[in-house]
């Protein structure tokens, strides 16, 4: 009976320590986002750190420095070298607004033959809603663009905090578990690392081959800013599941205002990114990025819109990476185990489930077979027998 109460009791917890961390994340998106984020960019250039100290000897605050800035650089000449490719299509902007006008006007004119729906009226309805969501819009892109720039701020700051004072951080995770558990402690750190790093070097690997096959596609088939597109594609293509489809139409949409020939804007378009699709969920991702992160479908997509709902855009970006770490602390926690097991994708081979009505006709056999003890009849009408004088 104690046993099984201690057992309720580390299952409630259990429980409520979930909720609590979702509260936090939750509240707290905004302020964890930078963090997280610099932790995981921390963990994959400690190598970087760790080099120029045991290598070079470079002094701790020097080494630390220099980590965060190389990786500043790297991060400024992405940006550098996207801008450039971004030129030309910027240049071509009032060109694109022109013709996406005549794309909408088609697709208006569309809608009245098919649904009796009058241009007026569609003109209307559209006005109606972008007044109304007028402000909300302006708030949300200053709301946007201040965070933007705060993150760009703290993510560098972060990130050098965490290098500086790594020691003192595995220390602090050390004192947390006891002395016979700071081996499997060990353990669980080395394999958050493991899996960072592979998932964070796999998908940079990802998004240059996807980039590449996508731009030589729309390039044969003569869209015009394949590499922007193909760019693009890559992109949203690290937001599982959802950012493809979103790839899609604004690729369509691209390129439909270039060329009003459908076949070749948008089947050609769609043709190119869904044969790109299987290439990269067939080959691509099983053997570059799922070797170490195994999450299942079911989990990525509820972790991914969770993570949109907290924390917009950034939040799908890193609820793959997050995920995989929850679960590798879970399946290090006897207690939690059955959920990192709920979060794979390894299916057990055969589950053993006993259907209702067989279970009722074995608990009636071991009734029959050990019958208990009729217990003796107590109450206000039972009349006991007199004990002899």
């Amino acid at each position: 009976m104690e046993n099984t109460q201690v057992n309720y009791q580390k299952r409630i917890f259990t429980i409520l320590l979930l909720v609590v961390i979702a509260a936090i994340i939750f509240l707290g998106s905004d302020i964890l986002f930078p963090v997280i984020l610099a932790f995981i960019f921390g963990v994959l250039i400690r190598p970087i750190d760790a080099f120029l100290q045991k290598k070079w000897h470079f002094p701790k605050i020097l080494s630390v420095i220099l980590t965060v800035a190389i990786a500043i650089v790297v991060f400024a000449g992405i940006i550098f070298l996207l801008g450039l490719q971004l030129k030309d299509f910027f240049s071509d902007l009032p060109t694109l607004e022109k013709n996406m006008m005549k794309v909408i006007h088609d697709i208006g004119d569309w809608i009245a033959k098919t649904f009796d729906v009058s241009n007026v009226k569609q003109e209307k309805i559209v006005k109606e809603n972008l007044m109304k969501n007028r402000s909300m819009f302006s708030l949300e892109s200053f709301g946007t663009i201040t965070g933007a720039l705060v993150n760009f701020i703290l993510v560098p700051l972060y990130l050098f905090l965490f290098l500086f004072y790594r020691e003192l951080l595995l220390a602090f995770l050390m004192k947390l578990v006891p002395a016979k558990s700071a081996e499997r402690m060990q353990i669980v750190v080395n394999d958050i690392k493991v899996i960072i790093r592979m998932y964070i070097l796999g998908l940079l690997l990802e998004i240059a081959i996807v980039a590449a096959l996508t731009t030589l596609g729309l390039w044969i088939i003569g869209v015009k800013y394949a590499l922007f597109l193909g760019l693009l594609v890559a992109l949203l293509n690290l937001i599982p599941y959802v950012g493809i489809l979103v790839a899609n139409a604004l690729s369509c949409l691209i390129s439909l205002s270039n060329n009003p020939d459908i076949q070749q804007s948008v089947l050609g378009v769609i043709a190119v990114i869904g044969v790109v699709q299987l290439i990269d969920n067939n080959i691509l991702l099983p053997r570059i990025v799922g070797s170490k992160v195994r999450i299942n479908a079911l989990a990525s997509i509820l972790c991914v819109i969770v993570g949109g709902s907290l924390a917009g855009v950034p939040g799908m970006f890193l609820a793959i990476p997050i995920t995989a770490i929850i679960k590798v602390v879970f399946d290090a926690i006897p207690n939690l185990e059955p959920y990192g097991f709920l979060l794979g994708d390894e299916l057990p081979k055969k589950v053993f489930w006993t259907k209702k009505k067989e279970v009722t006709n074995k608990i009636v056999k071991e009734q029959i077979k050990n019958p208990k003890p009729d217990k003796p009849e107590t109450g206000t009408g039972t009349r006991q027998k007199p004990k002899p004088e």
